[in-house]
């Protein structure tokens, strides 16, 4: 069974160099840690969500294992210009939006509240149009706001719109008080319409159970049930899976190791599961993420 994992971000050496590498070389350095960490675990591919220069680095380095997205400038004069050939580029395969992201809320509640207005009130319809016209699948950052993309799913029926992190809060540098799948009903919702999928991600992070994180499955029966297997897609997002709670970090800042999750249990609860088929299976771990990317084999 070939498995894809349909997000990671940039990895990072753990401490810096002395001197400090040539940007090509840290760019080759991150490439390789990726790569290793894909080959540890037995992953087949892998889509990089990450800055323009590392994708390209990914894709230049290692053609038959990345493919990439990107978040473009939405306001750029020449965004149409740079949508209109995305796809023609070897392994692009998507665009991002960030609605209101947990991270910047934390950082910056200002940049939280411009990014929600900027979403609500219509700063990016241009280049979600632009995506519809040139069909470039949409990845959506919104941590608590899948309900907010009724509209757009509605107003762009061609347009493939991937829900990242089941649209639910998702974080281990603050505890998640209360029910962390408040916000599932408003992607429930969004399972009538047929050009929106779900990004299956981050499950060690929502769960409050050890490993194999079995108190999560109530819930993914029910978006497996209204979404079904073809349009749901697996991700680890494994270079978040060390973040600490920070009343739990040492002295450096960094959490001890008896907090960090693992890439191989973000991947093996749901390889190893009797929870599902192998037929779901195999649409969670490469079908889905192909047919919503367009992504042949040949690719």
């Amino acid at each position: 069974m070939e498995i894809i994992d349909a997000q990671i971000h940039e990895p990072a050496a753990g401490k810096p160099f002395d001197p400090p590498l040539d940007p090509a070389t840290r760019d080759a350095v991150h490439v390789e840690l990726a790569r290793e960490a894909l080959d540890c675990v037995r992953v087949d591919r892998a889509v990089v969500v990450a800055r323009p220069a590392f994708n390209e680095a990914c894709i230049t380095r290692y053609p038959e294992l990345f493919a990439a997205v990107e978040v473009m400038d939405h306001n750029s004069e020449e965004l149409e210009a740079r949508m209109a050939g995305f796809r023609a580029r070897k392994g692009m395969l998507g665009c991002r939006t960030l609605v209101t992201n947990y991270a910047e809320v934390r950082r910056d509640p200002e940049v939280a509240l411009r990014l929600n207005d900027t979403f609500q009130g219509g700063g990016f319809d241009r280049y979600w149009a632009l995506a519809a016209r040139y069909d470039i699948p949409m990845f959506f950052s919104a941590h608590g706001f899948a309900a907010a993309l009724q509209p757009l799913a509605e107003r762009h029926p061609e347009l493939t719109i991937i829900v990242d992190h089941f649209g639910i809060t998702q974080s281990l540098r603050r505890e998640i008080e209360g029910d962390r799948w408040a916000a599932l009903p408003g992607l429930l919702e969004l399972a009538r319409y047929p050009n929106v999928f779900v990004k299956w991600c981050g499950v060690p992070l929502v769960s409050r159970a050890a490993f194999p994180h079995d108190d999560v499955w109530p819930q993914l029966h029910r978006i497996l049930r209204a979404f079904g297997p073809e349009r749901c897609m697996w991700a680890s997002d494994f270079t978040r899976l060390r973040w600490g709670v920070p009343d739990r970090a040492g002295a450096t800042g960094a959490p001890p190791r008896a907090d960090w999750k693992s890439y191989a249990d973000a991947l093996h609860h749901l390889l190893h599961t009797r929870e599902i088929s192998q037929q779901d299976k195999e649409q969670l771990f490469s079908g889905a993420v192909r047919r919503a990317l367009r992504w042949t084999r040949e690719d």
